[in-house]
């Protein structure tokens, strides 16, 4: 049976305690919109930001910046002339 959650005078959602019985404490979700619908996932571990040193993040950066990438036709004289850029 759904149990239907409402916000209190200051914004916070108040979960019944029953709802969350089988949660473990400091247990982090996730708050997706769904249309009219918040939906709350459990985090299955924290984020990689969270937990990496800052010279583990610089090289996380520099292994993406590294990837290769589909090369793209370059874009001709007429593509980029300001009459073209107008119409």
């Amino acid at each position: 049976m759904p149990q239907i959650v409402e916000l209190d005078e200051h914004g916070a959602i108040q979960l019944p305690a029953d709802l969350l019985a089988m949660v473990k404490p400091h247990t982090r979700f996730t708050l997706e919109r769904r249309g009219t619908t918040l939906v709350l996932q459990p985090l299955a571990s924290a984020p990689f930001w969270t937990t990496a040193t800052p010279d583990e993040r610089a090289a996380a950066v520099r292994q993406w910046a590294a990837l290769e990438r589909p090369v793209s036709p370059p874009l001709s004289d007429a593509a980029v002339s300001r009459e073209q850029m107008y119409d």
